[in-house]
């Protein structure tokens, strides 16, 4: 059976990636065919960053964009 991506983002290697590619730049996009964050895996690595201390905005539309909500994790 595989992890759900929550458990996922628990191991070693995805904080290992994650942490690796938050340390090589200030800003870092993720795209998905998902418009909506709240319906896609974005939101998970989203509040994985805003729990790094990172400011996330989420590019809705030309001209749309959403401050991504603060939770603890």
């Amino acid at each position: 059976m595989r992890p759900s991506y929550a458990e996922h983002m628990q191991t070693g290697e995805f904080q290992a990636a994650a942490s690796a590619l938050a340390s090589r730049t200030d800003r870092v996009c993720i795209m998905c065919a998902e418009s909506d964050p709240a319906y896609c895996h974005r939101s998970f690595i989203s509040d994985w960053l805003a729990a790094q201390g990172r400011r996330v905005v989420h590019l809705l539309d030309v001209g749309k964009q959403r401050e991504h909500p603060a939770r603890l994790l």
